[in-house]
């Protein structure tokens, strides 16, 4: 049976098509310049249906003219990843797509903007914002798939937020998010408390609060989260229930960077927002 790509494959071959992309060539050129005896072999490459072996990576370095050494550092640890037990052998059944996919660009990004309006990003949540969350959106069966999924989620999360070198995180929040009583008053104490103990005790943390009093601002139009990565390139995601989108296009990221910078006009500054919190959550209390 051929062996099929997994989400940390298919982001190497994102990779290999985008560099191909910026030199201009064609399926053709690259096939020939790589030593391939077709285009097909880099076409599997590009669609994750071809490994890449480590053995072979500094022959595709050099011949994509990769030389900066965190972002050939970061294309060791793609082909690494990308060739190691999956994420799926390790949560068969609860990590399927578009999680899986988000699994490996957060684990792999340099840096992620959050825009979640309707509640915190999952990787800023508390536990109990969390499992009250995933039991409303009723997308399992019984308790037990609930916690499954939470184990998942909370895995994740541990990683990405001790990893070395650090995920760079700004995540900007509404007041009224903030105020929906997700588990409660008690609930939004908690959630509250939670961020303000992420942004105080790590300096790549970042929160931003939109007070009710901004009114319109630049996010009205939906959440996202922009990832950049140590080879300088940025994606978007664009998540649904179960189903997401995955944005390369380097016009568009731009125009979702200049709505990130619009909303971190739009916010209260980050020493402002953390006040903000503060009196928030004592209202809460």
């Amino acid at each position: 049976m051929a062996d099929q790509p997994n989400p940390r494959r298919r982001r190497l071959g994102a990779e290999v098509r985008h560099r191909r992309q910026e030199l201009g060539w064609s399926l053709e050129t690259a096939a020939a310049q790589l030593g391939y005896r077709s285009a097909s072999t880099v076409h599997k490459i590009e669609s994750g249906d071809q490994q890449i072996t480590l053995q072979k990576l500094p022959h595709l370095l050099a011949v994509l003219g990769i030389t900066d050494p965190p972002a050939q550092a970061f294309w060791h640890e793609l082909v690494l990843s990308a060739n190691s037990s999956d994420w799926k052998e390790r949560f068969p059944g609860d990590a399927d797509d578009p999680f899986g996919n988000y699994y490996t660009d957060i684990e792999l990004a340099s840096s992620a903007f959050l825009w979640s309006p309707t509640a915190p990003h999952g990787l800023l949540q508390d536990a109990l914002t969390e499992r009250t969350v995933i039991e409303a959106g009723r997308a399992w069966d019984n308790e037990s798939d609930v916690d499954r999924f939470v184990a998942v989620r909370s895995d994740l999360r541990k990683r990405i937020l001790s990893r070395q070198p650090p995920l760079v995180i700004t995540s900007v929040l509404t007041e009224g998010q903030l105020r929906q009583e997700i588990g409660g008053r008690a609930g939004v104490h908690q959630q509250i408390k939670h961020l303000t103990t992420l942004a105080r005790s790590s300096p790549v943390i970042t929160i931003l609060v939109i007070p009710f009093s901004a009114g319109a601002h630049a996010g009205i139009d939906g959440p996202f989260m922009l990832m950049t990565f140590p080879t300088g390139r940025a994606s978007v995601t664009i998540e649904g229930r179960r189903a997401a989108l995955h944005i390369h296009d380097s016009d568009v990221v731009s125009e979702y960077q200049r709505v990130g910078e619009h909303l971190t006009d739009d916010a209260l500054s980050p020493e402002k927002s953390l006040a903000f919190l503060d009196q928030l959550a004592e209202e809460y209390a």
